[in-house]
């Protein structure tokens, strides 16, 4: 027969394995970190997020769901650098264009997010099945652009 305080500390080992294990199946499912930190390097998010911010990603967010105009996003490919901080303008089957220095999206002028005034030009484009257009807020300086699904590497909380 076992003593009493042997049981007790197998009870407590296998209790602390189990939370381990949920916890590890949480934070790293499939070996993948569900969160992340990262480091504002630049200021194309300004005002919204300030060069040497720390900001938190969540890796999962687009595997249950698909990105919504107006997320702001981390871009790039998967374990190289750098990474883009933008935000999400167009979704896949919108019209994009650029105006007398505002974003149109489907015909409308689109200036939730932007502050400032856009010098470059774009002629409308559609934006095909899996293709987001992405912008910084801080729209005299940020680049702009259409990115594919994959290089949206998750999403900022």
């Amino acid at each position: 027969m076992i003593g009493r305080n042997v049981r007790w500390t197998l009870f407590r080992l296998l209790v602390l394995l189990t939370v381990s294990s949920i916890g590890k199946l949480y934070f790293f499912p499939d070996g993948k970190p569900r969160y992340r930190r990262i480091l504002v390097d630049g200021k194309s998010m300004h005002p919204t997020y300030e060069n040497g911010q720390t900001l938190w990603m969540h890796t999962l967010e687009y595997t249950r769901l698909a990105p919504q105009r107006g997320d702001v996003v981390v871009l790039g490919n998967e374990g190289e650098s750098p990474f883009y901080l933008k935000r999400i303008i167009g979704l896949p089957g919108d019209r994009i264009g650029i105006r007398r220095g505002q974003m149109t999206v489907n015909g409308n002028v689109y200036e939730n997010y932007g502050h400032g005034r856009i010098g470059a030009r774009l002629r409308p484009l559609v934006l095909a099945e899996g293709e987001f257009f992405v912008m910084g807020d801080n729209r005299p300086i940020s680049m702009g652009g259409v990115v594919e699904a994959g290089n949206v590497l998750g999403k900022i909380l």
